[in-house]
């Protein structure tokens, strides 16, 4: 076999590197094996961009593992300059299944490829490629300052690339909100840490007005709500969110080889001095603090964000219909999460009961544009601002198609409840429910979840607590969700949702 970049090809392939890298990051959930890659599209980047960026769509497919790949080709041009950078888009899929298997995913993937070691860059190096013209070490492009310049002012300058010639018709945009200064390209920039779903660069922490972008990295056709709706609430003045600066959209192949469109960046703006309010809670949690009056405040913001969204963007009535159509869905979202992870098993009886209570109610709040993946992660606290909330992309797992429709504004008010749980007992993880730490920490999220409670109802002039029944549901539903996900990521933790999930049956038993 021909080694990845071997001068006896005449190609530069990154497979090799790509099938070694893409399974041990956190987004990529398409498993450690069993799973074929195919490439979907590339976009070719120069820093600076003085034209248009080129979109190269690629053709083949290779296995990831295996002992033998077909070519994953970087352009020749590429390969010629110091630094080249190209955004590959790459379809992941179940080993065997056909091209249209709906567990494809497509994933983004820059890299940067450079004819000399960078020594700051180490952290980021995917491996050495051997070319015709030497080596080139491969990095993971959002921690390479030359690919921030270059997609920061393909946003600056709106700029649009076109597909090259004889290639299937294909193309890249950067989308600069009106009215919207241009982000400057060339400032200092870093990757927040600790990101699960996507990759987020601050640019220009230390001046004025800095810009987080954020690159999406799964793929979906489709408008991202975390477009759509900071674009909405900026333009209704609203300041509980970050600004959004812009954007970036462009075309690329599915599995089956359709054509789609969607987003893959967004950019808005970074509150500088801000802590997000995980790093907070859980620094009270330490240090035996209370977290009561910020948990009031983050449920006066979470409901002015809601107001705002539902002056802004469409809402509709909950009727009859919608409350069977919501039962059904998380019925299904129950089943799927009994498949997924086998520890649920004993508590199927009880949580479709919780379930189908939810088709007998007879009344609910109107439906709207939420968050959708609302917790402490998501929100940022400063002393000029107060609370911000941010990343409306909603839930990583579920489809984009869903995560744009009018929902209960209580799924947001239930998932920030799940995470002043998961604040308060992730640190008392394998501690039996009597231990006295673990009895502090339950006493210490329930303080923060009426606080919250109050907060919000104070704000909204309605109490989430008299909608008892749907909100039990939606915590119910968010903390299976949570199952899932640990069972996937992190299999240390899925006993903190694996425990809500039983408190929250016992309570309904209670109750009854």
């Amino acid at each position: 076999m021909n080694e990845p970049g071997s001068p006896s090809t005449g190609v530069v392939d990154v497979a090799g590197l790509l099938a070694s890298w893409l399974p041990r990051q956190r987004w990529f959930s398409a498993g450690h094996g069993g799973v074929t890659l195919a490439p979907a599209g590339q976009i070719t980047l120069v820093p600076p961009v003085p034209e248009p960026s080129v979109v190269q769509p690629a053709t083949g497919e290779f296995p990831l593992p295996s002992s033998s790949t077909e070519n994953v080709p970087v352009p020749e041009s590429v390969i010629e300059r110091p630094v080249g950078i190209v955004v590959h888009l790459i379809s992941a899929l179940p080993a065997g299944a056909p091209a249209s298997d709906a567990g494809a995913a497509t994933y983004q993937v820059p890299l940067t490829y450079r004819s000399e070691p960078v020594p700051d860059l180490a952290h980021a190096l995917l491996g050495e490629l051997r070319t015709h013209d030497g080596p080139r070490y491969v990095y993971d492009a959002p921690h390479d300052p030359d690919f921030v310049a270059a997609w920061t002012e393909l946003i600056a300058r709106s700029a649009e690339a076109m597909s090259e010639a004889g290639t299937p018709r294909s193309r890249v945009r950067g989308v600069r909100r009106a009215g919207e200064a241009p982000p400057d390209p060339h400032r200092p920039a870093k990757v927040l840490s600790g990101e699960q779903s996507n990759t987020s660069i601050i640019v220009g922490a230390d001046g004025s007005d800095p810009v987080m972008i954020k690159l999406f990295r799964v793929l979906q056709p489709g408008r991202n709500p975390d477009v759509v709706v900071p674009g909405a609430l900026a333009r209704a003045g609203n300041e509980r969110v970050p600004r959004l600066v812009g954007w970036v959209e462009g075309e690329w192949v599915q599995p089956g080889g359709q054509p789609a469109w969607g987003h893959l960046s967004a950019a808005a703006e970074f509150v500088a001095g801000s802590s997000d309010g995980w790093r907070i809670a859980t620094g009270a949690v330490t240090d035996g603090e209370t977290f009561a009056r910020l948990s009031s405040d983050l449920g006066a913001a979470t409901a002015a964000v809601h107001a705002a969204l539902a002056a802004a963007l469409p809402t509709r009535p909950s009727t009859p219909a919608t409350l069977n159509a919501l039962a059904d869905h998380l019925q299904q979202r129950l089943a799927w999460a009994l498949e997924a992870a086998p520890a649920l098993a004993d508590h199927a009886t009880a949580a479709g009961g919780v379930v189908e209570q939810v088709r007998h109610l007879d009344r609910a709040p109107d439906l709207q544009i939420v968050h959708g993946d609302l917790h402490l992660g998501q929100a940022l606290h400063s002393d000029s601002r107060g609370w911000v909330l941010l990343d409306f992309e909603g839930e990583p797992l579920r489809p984009l198609a869903e995560r744009g429709d009018p929902d209960l504004a209580l799924r947001d008010v239930a998932g920030m409840l799940r995470s002043f749980d998961y604040a308060a007992r992730h640190s008392v993880l394998g501690l039996a429910d009597d231990d006295p730490r673990s009895l502090a920490a339950s006493t210490w999220a329930s303080e923060c979840r009426e606080a919250y409670l109050d907060g919000y109802a104070a704000q909204a002039g309605r109490d989430p607590r008299d909608d008892a029944a749907l909100l039990r549901a939606l915590e119910l539903d968010k903390a299976l969700y949570e199952v899932v996900y640990e069972t996937r990521h992190r299999p240390g933790w899925v006993e903190v949702p694996l425990r809500a999930v039983g408190r929250l049956l016992a309570a309904r038993s209670a109750a009854r």
